[in-house]
């Protein structure tokens, strides 16, 4: 492993640490629930104890209350689907989309180890990259983020489709399914929609907000990240500018559509934004929409 590599994987190590506290892992837990309750134990009544889990065959033997304990069955896979394009990885700054996605990656994999949930990975870029079944324990999760951090190779097209159809190929029991990717490839939400329909899927685009005003500046040299072609662009002048951010704008319209029609949710993730009070609001608009349907 490459002393960089060693250092940012340290550095997530050490961010994740600090901000992953009991709310973002309770957050989790409550919102991912297992797929049902298991038979534990039976044990004496305790006042305060729920009377709907009283053992009525087990009181009348034994002439003393007692009740049903369970416990949850979790068996929770939580697999991140990370775009590993030269253009996703690309940064104007120290920190761009890769590694916001490694942050939600790690903070999400953190919560997940909490619970004891299974914690995969899949990295896609013109195809599938690289995958890591799920698997549990603080070493797995390591290993995917190491995976997430790691430097793209170039490619020429970003295609998610593979990746997708390999999950929906799998028949793995029902999963969170996190995609982080900018959404900005064609012919992928059929086969998103169709993960959606076997599990839950939460789709992660992940913006910066530098690279949509570029603007200013003078004569700019502006290098496409996967296809490795390069032009100049004067974003001193004003029409250039108003191109380049309408073109931008609609790119952005174009993707909010595209999930909208397939009846998909969209979470928008800035690289500038606290990836803890994303992962919050979420939740929170998550349990929102839960109580709403079914009337808690």
């Amino acid at each position: 492993m490459h002393d960089h590599l060693t250092q940012r994987l340290h550095q997530l190590q050490l961010f994740c640490r600090h901000r992953v506290d009991h709310l973002l892992t309770g957050q989790y837990r409550s919102i991912f629930k297992g797929q049902g309750l298991e038979f534990d134990e039976v044990r004496a009544y305790s006042p305060g104890d729920d009377v709907r889990t009283i053992d009525w065959n087990v009181t009348a033997r034994s002439g003393e209350v007692h009740i049903k304990r369970f416990h949850e069955e979790r068996e929770i896979n939580l697999i991140f689907v990370v775009d590993n394009s030269p253009s996703f990885a690309w940064s104007s700054e120290d920190k761009g989309r890769q590694t916001a996605a490694a942050q939600l990656c790690g903070l999400l994999g953190t919560a997940a180890l909490g619970s004891n949930d299974r914690i995969g990975l899949l990295k896609f870029s013109n195809g599938m990259d690289d995958f890591l079944p799920p698997a549990r324990g603080r070493n797995q999760l390591m290993r995917c983020l190491s995976s997430v951090l790691e430097d793209p190779e170039a490619v020429s097209t970003t295609c998610v489709v593979e990746s997708l159809d390999h999950l929906n190929q799998l028949k793995l029991k029902r999963s969170i399914i996190v995609v982080l990717s900018d959404f900005f490839m064609e012919g992928f939400m059929e086969n998103l929609a169709m993960l959606g329909r076997h599990h839950e899927v939460i789709a992660i685009a992940i913006d910066d907000p530098r690279e949509a005003a570029l603007n200013g500046g003078g004569l700019t040299h502006l290098r496409d990240a996967e296809t490795g072609q390069t032009r100049w662009l004067d974003l001193a002048n004003k029409p250039v500018q108003k191109l380049f951010n309408r073109r931008m704008e609609k790119r952005l319209k174009d993707r909010q559509q595209a999930f909208s029609q397939w009846g998909l949710d969209l979470l928008v993730h800035k690289v500038d934004a606290d990836p803890v009070e994303t992962l919050l609001s979420y939740f929170h608009s998550r349990r929102d929409r839960i109580e709403g349907e079914t009337g808690g």
